[in-house]
C-alpha cells in the first residue's frame, strides 16, 4: 500500500481522532497555511485571541486592527527568540510567555496547575500537517527543498516532523526512512557549505536555514511497525561541514552512516503487540499532548560546566550543549510514571496486585492449585509490603543520573486527584561525587533554587524536611540524621508521602544503611481510613543499578513465574551488552592487559625443607601486595605507560586510575609514582606532561595521614574537580571512586587489587564512558597476583552484561533458620543458661557467672579436641581404626551454626516473612555474648601458623598472556577453539603415567574415575614444576648427577603437595599425596625425559581427558586409555564437531543475530556444503576442510607446526569453498571479471553481496567481520608462499578468524541455498565419510591476486602475480604524502632520501617490492610530482646511511631504504588518480609501495 494512503487514511486519522475516542486530539491543518519559516501564524493568533482575549484586544489597535499583520508581527517576535534557542522545547520552557508590544503574551499553558488544573492546558492547539513543502534558502538563493510527510505544531509553533514508509512497498523506517532524514539534512549542509565558498557571510543565516532540523524536539521515521527517533541532529553540523569543505570533499552517502548511528528505534512495552498497537503506543509516547508538555518542561535542557568557588557553584561559560533523552531513557522514565499512576489508582485496593498476578498466571495456563501456592508464597515476601518499589537495571555509563533527574522533576510536580502526590522527592546517593553530579544536573535543568537543596549537614537536612523544598539531594550517611529529624519535624513529617530515588541501590540496600532506610519507610507510613477499610499510604522507592544482586532483586524487583518456578526481574532494563552494541558505551573487556610481577617465597626462619610436610605454612596474600620491590616495578610500568600511551589517547586528553588494595599501599604508590614521574618528565620528550596531576583519594581514618595532606592541603572535592579539569592525570584510589565516578576521559584502569562480581563491573565501568569520537577504546591493565582479574572480570561481565534474573529461594533459607534455631536451643549453653538469661540479664552477678560458665564449657571442648588429636597422632591412628577418637570441637560447631543463623536471618530480613521469634532481641543478645567469649578462648588456643616470607624475584616483570580462566602467563595461550595452547601428542610420558595409575587400579586402590582425575592432576603438577625455572635449569645441567637432581625434584614436589591443602575441590587428597611420595622417583624420570620436548613446543603436560569425549558402556581403565588416545588424535564425528564449533564460535556472531539465520542452522549448512557433490575441481577441498576443522577444534594435542599446517589448509581452501558455495547457489561456475583468466579470491569475494558489502556497512558487528575478511586475504597471500612469520597466539587467532569467515559466508547465504533446493535439515542425517588429508594432493593457485604486506612501508599491489613480484619484473612506485608544505619542499628538493624501516626481518615479497621501485611520488592529495629513481634502491643499516642523504621516519628505524632521484627532472606519468590507492585516516602519511597501473587512469 502506498505510504500516502497509509498516512492519510490511518496515521492522520489516528493523530486527529478525539482523545476520548483513542486518538491524540490533534487538529488536521491544511499545508497552505504553514509559512516557509515553520509557523502557522493564523493558529498562533487564534490561540492568543481565544485564550487571552483582553491581551489580544489591547494589541489589535497597535496594528490598525489588521489581524493578519498582528499575527505576522507576533510570529516574527517568537521566531527571533526561537532561533537563538537550542530547540523548540528549551525555547518554550524558558518562554512560556513573552513580552510583546508591552503586553505579556502566553505562548503555552501547562497542565495541572493548583488553581485551574488542566483548564488552561486544554486551550493549547496541537496541529498536524501533511506534505508541507519548504524551501531552504539564503537571501533569494534556493539551497534545498524539503517536504516532510507529517509536521507537528503547538499553538502554531513548529515542533518537528515524521517521515513515513510503507513496508508493503518494500521500504522500512530502519532503512529508507532514516536514510531520507539523514540525506535531507546532509544535503542541506552540503548546499550551505558550497554557498559559503561563494559568499562567506551565508553562515550568519545558518540558524534559519537549518531550523527545520535543528529546532525540532525530535525527527522521527516510521513504517508503523517500527519508529526511529533522532534528537539533536545539529551535533553533526560541524563534522559534515568539514567533510564537504575538505580538500577531498566527502559525498552525502559517505556521511549518512554518521547520522544513522544514534538514530535509534523507540521501544515498546511488549513485542507481542500487533503493528497498529505498536505504532499507536509509540505515537502516544512521542506526540501525545501530555508527552509534548513533558518534552518542554522536563526532557530537554542545556548542560553547562560549573566549578565551585567559595562553596558556590559558578558556570565556567554560558556555552552549553543540549541534553535530551535517548529513546530507551525516555521509555524508562515514562514507564516509571506509568507504574506510579497504576499504583495510586489502585492504592485503595489491597489485593489489586495479587489479583493481577493471579490473572497473569491463569493466562499462562498454570493450574489453580499451583496458582494458590504461588500466591501464598508471594504474600510471604516483603517486596512492596511497606513501600512501592521499582528496580531499574541500567548499564553504567548509560546516563542513570539524567534518568534520575528527569524522574525527580516529574515527581516534584506530579499531581494525583488535584493534590501533589509526593511531599518530598529524596535523591539518595552514597558518594560525594555522585551527590555533586546530581546537584549540578538540577541546576542545569533550571529547577527553581527554592525547590531543591543539597543537604550537606544535619541542620540543612532537617530544615529541608520541614520546609517547602520539594527535592532533597542527600548522601546516604545522612540517613543517620534522619532518625533524629523524624522527631524534630513533628507530626507534619509523619503525614508525608516521600519518593526515594536511590542510585547504586545494590550498595545502599545492604548492611546498616539499608536497615536505617527500612526503619524510615516504616515510620513514614501514615495509616488512614477509607470507610471501614484501613489502607497504607505507601512511599515510593525507585532503585537504580547496573549490577543488581539476587537479594536486591528479591527486595525491589518484579515477581514473575512459569509453570515450574518463580523468579525476580528488574522493572526496566537496559543492559551493558545493549549499550555497547548501540554504541553508547565502550566494551571494557575488549582490551584487558595482564601485567605479571613475579615474586619469590622463602621458608620461615628455622624451618627446613624436610619439615614442610609436618607443619602448617601459610601464605598471606596481602604480603605480596605489600612488597615494596613489587610496587616499584608496577609503579615504573605505570609511569612509562602514562607518558608513552595513555596521555596520547583521546587526542592527548587521556587519563588513568590506579586501584590498590589498602590505604598504606595507596600512600606508598603515591610517593613512588610521584618521584618516578617527576624524573620521567625531565626527559625532553615528556616535559609537556609535567603538570599532569598525580592525585590520591581514600576515606580518611586516624591511622594514616589524611588525603588532603598528600594532595597539598586540597579537599577531596577540589581534588576531583582539578582532576576533571586537567588535560591528563592519574588518580590513585582504594575503594572510593571505584563506583559512581564519572570522568569520560579516563582511558586506562590499572588494578593492583583483586576484584570480582558486582565490584568488578562497577570498577571497570569507570573507563567505559564515551567521550567523543576520538575515544575509541579503553584499557584494563591487571597487575594483580597471578592476574586473577582477567578471569574475574570476564566472569562478572557474563553474569551482568544481560538482564539479571534472580531465582533466590528464601524458603530453603527459612527452613535452615528454623533448623538452626532448634539446634541452638537444644545446645548445652542454651539449656544451662538461656532461660535464666531471659529473666536475670540485668543482674550483674548472674551475667558474670554465665560468662564464666560459657568460657569453661568452650575451653573444655578445645581441650577434648586437643587430647583426641594427641592420642591419634601418638598411636598413628586413622579414622578407620577401632581406637581412633573423633577430633570434634562441639563449641566450634555451635559457633559455626550461630554464624550461619545470623547470616541467614540478615538475608531474609526485609525479603521474606518468618516468625518474629527468630529475631527475638534477647535470643540474639545471648548468642552474641557466646560468640564474643568463643573468640576470646579460640584466640588463646590457636597456634600462629608459620608464614612464607615474600621476597623479590629476579624474573622480569612484563605483559603476559592469561587464559580465560585467569591462569597466569609464561607463554601459555589459547587454542583456536578454547584449547590450552601449545601441545603435542604426548608419546611416552602420558602412557607411563597411565601405567602407574593402572597398577593402582589393578590392586583395587583406585577406581577408573579417580584415575582420570589423578591423571589430570599429575599433569598439573608437572606444569607447576616446569614453572620453577631455577629447578629446570638445575635439572638440565649435566654437571649434576641424577641423584642430586632427584633431591631437588623432591623439594619442588613437596611444595606442590603442600599447595594441595587449599584445594577444596580435590577429594582424597591425602591418598594422592601419598601416591606422589611412593612414586616420586618414577615421576621424576617421566618429567625429566619429557622436559626438553615440552620446552621445544613438541609436547606438553596437559593430561586432562575429562572433556575429550565420551565412551560407551561403563567407565573403565580401558575407556580412560581410549580417551587418552582421542585426546592425541580425535576420531571424526561430525555431530560432535558441529557441537564443538557451536560452543566455540557462536559468541562471535552474537551481534549478527538480527541479520543472519541461527548459528545451529549455519553450522549444519557449512557441513551440508562440504558433504554435497558438485564438480571434481571443487569437491577436492571437502575432506581437507573437514579434517582441518576436526583437528583444530577437537584435538588438544597440536603443536605450532600442526596448527600452521591446518591454518594453511583452511586459508588455501577458502577460495575454493566460496566457488563451491557459488556453484551450489547459481548452478554454474564462478567466472573471472577479466575474460580468459581464472577466477581469483577477489572475484569469489565480490560474487557474494554479504562479503562485498562488508566494507561500507556501518554496523560495528559487520565492521568486525570486514576486519576478519581483510586478515583472511592478507594471510592467504602470505601463506601461499610460506612467508608468514607469526607467533603461536597469532596462529590461534588466525585460525579463529578464518573459521569465522567460513561460517559467516555460509550463514548469510542459507536462504539462497534453500532457494536452490539445498536443505540442511533434510540432509542432516547423512554423514559423508572422511578421507584423511594425507590422501589429498593440492597445488596453490598462482593467479593474479591482491597482495598486501603490512610494514612500516607497506606493499599494496592490486591484481598482481606473485611470481612477477618475486622475479622483480614489476615497475613499482613509492607514494609519499607530506602534509606540511615546508617539509615537502625540503624533502622533495633533497634528491637523496633515506626512509626508516622498523622491521628487523623483511619478507621476500617486501625485499622484491623495494628492489622493484622505479618511481617516487611526493604529494598531499593534490599537486603530485613523480621522479624516476636514478639508482637501484638500497637497504642499509643506520650507521651506513651516507651523510648527504636526508633521513625521514627515523623513530625506531632499524634499517633505511636509500632512494636517489633528480629533483630537477620530474617524470610525466600521464593522467593519474592517486585517490585510487591513497589511504586515509591516521595512516595517510605512511609511505607505501604500489603499482603504476593502480594510479594511472
Amino acid at each position: 500500500m502506498n505510504e500516502l494512503k497509509i498516512q492519510h487514511d490511518y496515521v492522520m486519522e489516528f493523530l486527529c481522532r478525539q482523545e476520548e475516542k483513542g486518538g491524540l486530539g490533534y487538529r488536521n491543518e491544511s499545508n497552505i497555511v504553514v509559512s516557509n519559516d515553520l509557523f502557522i501564524p493564523s493558529v498562533l493568533g487564534e490561540f492568543v485571541k481565544n485564550s487571552q482575549p483582553d491581551t489580544w484586544a489591547r494589541l489589535l489597535p497597535k496594528f490598525g486592527h489588521d489581524e493578519q499583520k498582528l499575527q505576522t508581527a507576533l510570529k516574527d517576535k517568537v521566531k527571533e527568540s526561537l532561533l537563538d534557542s537550542q530547540n523548540v522545547a528549551t525555547f518554550m520552557n524558558s518562554h512560556k510567555s513573552i513580552t510583546f508590544e508591552g503586553e505579556k503574551v502566553w505562548l503555552f499553558y501547562v497542565s495541572g496547575t493548583e488553581l485551574k488544573g488542566d483548564e488552561e492546558f486544554n486551550q493549547n492547539i496541537f496541529c498536524a500537517v501533511e506534505e508541507s513543502s519548504h524551501t531552504l534558502k539564503v537571501d533569494d538563493v534556493k539551497l534545498y527543498g524539503i517536504r516532510p510527510d507529517v509536521m507537528f505544531f503547538l499553538n502554531g509553533i513548529y515542533l518537528g516532523y515524521m517521515e513515513l514508509k510503507s513496508v508493503t512497498k518494500g521500504q522500512t523506517a530502519r532503512g529508507n526512512g532514516r536514510q531520507k532524514v539523514a540525506k535531507d539534512y546532509l544535503a542541506t549542509v552540503k548546499a550551505l557549505t558550497e554557498q559559503e565558498r561563494r559568499d562567506p557571510q551565508v553562515m550568519k543565516q545558518r540558524k534559519e536555514v537549518m531550523a527545520i532540523y535543528d529546532k525540532a524536539i525530535h525527527l522521527t521515521a516510521s513504517d508503523c511497525n517500527e519508529t526511529y527517533v533522532m534528537r539533536g541532529i545539529s551535533q553533526f553540523f560541524d563534522t559534515a561541514r568539514q567533510g564537504f569543505a575538505g580538500e577531498s570533499p566527502k559525498t552525502v552517502d559517505e556521511l549518512i552512516p554518521l547520522i544513522l548511528e544514534p538514530f535509534k528505534p523507540y521501544p515498546v512495552i511488549s513485542l507481542s503487540l500487533d503493528e497498529k498497537q505498536r505504532f499507536e503506543e509509540v505515537m502516544r509516547a512521542l506526540y501525545s499532548k501530555k508527552m509534548i508538555e513533558k518534552e518542554i518542561l522536563y526532557y530537554n535542557f542545556i548542560e553547562y560546566k560549573y566549578v565551585k568557588k567559595d562553596g558556590v557553584k559558578e558556570r565556567t561559560s554560558n556555552t552549553g550543549h543540549l541534553i535530551a533523552p535517548r529513546p530507551k531513557q525516555k521509555f524508562g522514565c515514562d514507564k516509571i510514571m506509568g507504574r506510579i499512576q497504576e499504583m495510586l489508582d489502585h492504592e485503595k485496593e489491597p489485593n489489586y496486585y495479587i489479583n493481577k498476578l493471579r490473572k497473569e498466571m491463569q493466562a499462562l495456563g498454570i493450574p489453580g492449585p499451583k496458582i494458590e501456592e504461588y500466591i501464598l508464597l508471594r504474600e510471604r515476601y516483603c517486596n512492596n509490603k511497606y513501600v512501592y518499589s521499582l528496580l531499574m537495571q541500567y548499564a553504567a555509563g548509560f546516563g542513570k543520573s539524567n534518568i534520575i533527574g528527569w524522574t525527580a522533576l516529574q515527581l516534584k510536580d506530579y499531581r494525583y486527584e488535584g493534590e501533589l502526590a509526593y511531599d518530598k522527592v529524596m535523591i539518595v546517593v552514597d558518594r560525594l561525587q555522585l551527590r555533586d553530579q546530581l546537584d549540578t544536573m538540577m541546576m542545569n535543568m533550571n529547577i527553581d533554587k527554592s525547590m531543591f537543596v543539597e543537604a550537606v549537614d544535619r541542620d540543612t537536612f532537617i530544615t529541608a524536611l520541614d520546609s517547602k523544598i520539594r527535592i532533597i539531594v542527600v548522601n546516604i550517611q545522612k540517613f543517620l540524621d534522619l532518625q533524629d529529624a523524624l522527631s524534630a519535624a513533628g507530626k507534619k513529617l509523619k503525614q508525608m508521602r516521600v519518593a526515594f530515588l536511590i542510585d547504586e541501590i545494590h550498595r545502599s540496600n545492604s548492611g546498616e544503611n539499608n536497615q536505617e532506610m527500612i526503619d524510615i519507610f516504616a515510620r513514614l507510613q501514615q495509616t488512614f481510613n477509607v470507610g471501614s477499610q484501613t489502607v497504607v499510604k505507601k512511599n515510593l522507592l525507585i532503585g537504580f543499578t547496573a549490577t543488581p544482586s539476587k537479594e536486591t532483586l528479591s527486595k525491589f524487583g518484579e515477581f514473575k513465574m512459569t509453570m515450574t518456578k518463580h523468579f525476580w526481574v528488574p522493572f526496566d532494563c537496559y543492559t551493558m551488552r545493549e549499550a555497547i552494541e548501540d554504541g553508547f558505551i565502550l566494551d571494557p573487556t575488549k582490551v584487558i592487559i595482564p601485567y605479571a610481577v613475579p615474586v619469590d617465597f622463602q621458608l620461615p626462619e628455622g624451618v627446613d625443607e624436610y619439615d614442610e610436610e609436618d607443619i602448617d605454612i601459610v601464605l598471606r596474600k596481602q604480603k605480596i601486595y605489600d612488597l615494596e620491590e613489587r610496587m616499584k616495578k608496577i609503579a615504573s610500568f605505570v609511569v612509562e605507560r602514562l607518558v608513552s600511551l595513555v596521555y596520547k589517547k583521546i587526542r592527548g586528553e587521556g587519563k588513568a586510575m590506579l586501584a590498590v588494595t589498602s590505604i598504606p599501599n595507596a600512600i606508598r604508590y603515591f610517593y613512588i609514582i610521584r618521584d618516578l614521574y617527576a624524573k620521567k618528565c625531565e626527559e625532553p620528550e615528556f616535559r609537556k606532561y609535567k603538570d599532569a596531576p598525580i592525585a590520591i583519594v581514600y576515606s580518611d581514618d586516624q591511622r594514616h595521614e589524611s588525603c588532603a595532606t598528600l594532595n597539598g592541603g586540597v579537599s577531596e572535592e577540589k581534588v576531583i574537580q582539578n582532576f576533571r579539569q586537567a588535560k591528563n592525570g592519574l588518580i590513585i584510589v582504594v575503594d572510593k571512586l571505584q563506583t559512581g565516578f564519572d570522568e569520560p576521559k579516563l582511558h586506562t584502569l590499572f588494578l593492583d587489587k583483586e576484584i570480582s562480581g558486582i565490584n568488578a563491573i562497577q570498577t571497570i565501568s569507570r573507563v567505559n564512558r564515551k567521550y567523543n569520537k576520538h575515544k575509541e577504546d579503553c584499557h584494563i591493565v591487571d597487575c594483580s597476583w597471578k592476574n586473577v582479574n582477567v578471569a574475574n572480570i570476564k566472569t562478572a561481565f557474563r553474569e551482568y552484561c544481560d538482564m539479571v534474573v534472580s531465582d533466590f529461594n528464601p524458603e530453603g533459607e527459612a527452613r535452615l533458620v528454623a533448623l538452626l534455631y532448634r539446634q541452638m536451643l537444644a545446645s548445652e549453653p542454651s539449656q544451662q543458661w538461656f532461660s535464666r538469661y531471659q529473666r536475670e540479664r540485668e543482674d550483674t552477678q548472674f551475667v558474670l557467672e554465665m560468662e564464666d560458665g560459657l568460657r569453661s564449657w568452650i575451653e573444655q571442648c578445645f581441650n577434648q579436641e586437643a587430647a583426641a588429636k594427641k592420642h591419634n597422632e601418638e598411636n598413628n591412628l586413622k579414622p578407620t581404626d577401632a581406637d581412633y577418637i573423633p577430633e570434634i570441637n562441639t563449641a566450634r560447631e555451635l559457633r559455626n551454626s550461630v554464624g550461619h543463623y545470623f547470616s541467614s536471618i540478615r538475608m531474609l530480613q526485609d525479603v521474606f516473612v518468618i516468625d518474629s521469634k527468630y529475631y527475638d532481641e534477647v535470643f540474639l543478645m545471648f548468642w552474641q555474648i557466646y560468640c564474643h567469649i568463643y573468640r576470646e578462648v579460640a584466640n588463646r588456643n590457636i597456634e600462629e601458623p608459620y608464614e612464607f616470607e615474600v621476597i623479590d624475584s629476579d624474573e622480569d616483570a612484563g605483559i603476559t598472556l592469561v587464559d580465560d580462566e585467569g591462569n597466569g602467563g609464561r607463554g601459555v595461550g589459547h587454542g583456536p577453539c578454547g584449547g590450552s595452547g601449545p601441545q603435542r601428542p604426548k608419546g611416552k610420558s602420558m602412557e607411563q603415567v597411565l601405567a602407574i595409575l593402572q597398577r593402582l587400579h589393578e590392586s583395587e586402590q583406585l577406581s577408573a574415575e579417580q584415575a582420570q582425575l589423578w591423571l589430570k592432576e599429575i599433569g598439573l603438577m608437572f606444569q607447576y614444576i616446569k614453572a620453577d625455572q631455577e629447578f629446570c635449569a638445575y635439572a638440565k645441567d649435566d654437571n649434576y648427577t641424577e641423584d642430586e637432581k632427584f633431591v631437588e625434584y623432591k623439594k619442588v614436589q613437596s611444595r606442590y603437595r603442600r599447595s594441595l591443602r587449599t584445594r577444596t575441590d580435590f577429594v582424597q587428597v591425602e591418598r594422592f599425596k601419598q601416591m606422589l611420595i611412593d612414586n616420586a622417583e618414577q615421576l621424576f624420570a617421566i618429567f625429566l625425559a619429557d622436559l626438553h620436548h615440552v620446552e621445544n613446543g613438541e609436547s606438553d603436560f596437559d593430561y586432562d581427558t575429562t572433556s575429550t569425549g565420551t565412551v560407551s558402556g561403563e567407565f573403565s581403565m580401558e575407556a580412560l586409555m581410549e580417551l587418552a588416545r582421542q585426546k592425541m588424535r580425535p576420531e571424526y564425528n561430525e555431530r560432535s564437531l558441529r557441537q564443538r564449533i557451536i560452543e566455540a564460535f557462536a559468541s562471535h556472531f552474537r551481534g549478527l543475530s538480527r541479520y543472519m539465520r541461527s548459528f545451529n542452522e549455519t553450522t549444519r549448512n557449512l557441513f551440508m556444503v562440504l558433504n554435497t557433490p558438485s564438480l571434481p575441481s571443487l569437491d577436492g577441498m571437502d575432506n581437507v576442510v573437514k579434517e582441518s576443522l576436526n583437528m583444530v577444534c577437537m584435538a588438544e594435542g597440536l603443536s605450532l607446526t600442526d596448527k600452521r599446517m591446518y591454518l594453511d589448509m583452511l586459508l588455501m581452501r577458502y577460495e575454493v569453498y566460496l566457488k563451491k558455495l557459488y556453484y551450489l547457489i547459481h548452478g554454474e561456475e564462478l567466472t573471472a571479471r577479466e575474460e580468459g583468466q581464472g577466477a581469483t579470491l577477489s572475484n569469489a569475494i565480490f560474487a557474494f553481496p554479504a562479503l562485498r558489502g562488508l566494507k561500507n556497512n556501518p554496523n560495528p558487528a559487520f565492521q568486525e567481520f570486514y576486519q576478519r575478511l581483510t586478515m583472511v586475504r592478507q594471510l592467504r597471500n602470505e601463506e601461499s608462499h610460506g612467508s608468514i612469520h607469526i607467533s603461536e597466539q597469532e596462529v590461534d587467532a588466525a585460525l579463529r578468524i578464518v573459521i569465522d569467515m567460513y561460517l559467516f559466508v555460509t550463514g548469510m547465504n542459507i536462504t539462497e541455498l534453500e532457494s536452490a533446493g539445498y536443505d540442511a535439515e533434510q540432509r542432516d542425517a547423512t554423514v559423508i565419510p572422511l578421507h584423511r588429508y594425507e590422501d589429498v594432493e593440492f597445488e596453490p593457485l598462482m593467479a593474479a591476486e591482491d597482495i598486501f604486506i603490512y610494514g612500516s612501508i607497506p606493499v599494496d599491489l592490486p591484481k598482481t602475480k606473485r611470481e612477477a613480484l618475486l622475479e622483480e619484473k614489476l615497475d613499482l612506485i613509492l607514494m609519499y604524502a607530506i602534509g606540511q608544505p615546508q617539509a615537502r619542499q625540503k624533502t622533495e628538493a633533497a634528491g637523496k632520501i633515506a626512509i626508516g624501516i622498523k622491521e628487523d626481518l623483511l619478507k621476500d615479497e617486501q625485499m622484491a617490492a623495494y628492489k622493484s621501485l622505479k618511481y617516487l611520488m611526493f604529494h598531499y592529495w593534490s599537486n603530485p610530482k613523480a621522479y624516476r629513481l636514478t639508482k637501484e634502491p638500497l637497504l642499509v643499516e643506520p650507521d651506513n646511511v651516507p651523510s648527504d642523504y636526508l633521513k625521514r621516519l627515523e623513530k625506531d628505524a632499524v634499517k633505511y631504504l636509500l632512494l636517489e632521484y633528480n629533483p630537477q627532472s620530474p617524470s610525466d606519468l600521464g593522467n593519474i588518480d592517486i585517490l585510487k590507492t591513497q589511504r586515509r585516516g591516521e595512516i595517510r602519511y605512511m609511505p607505501f609501495v604500489t603499482t603504476l597501473d593502480s594510479i594511472i587512469l
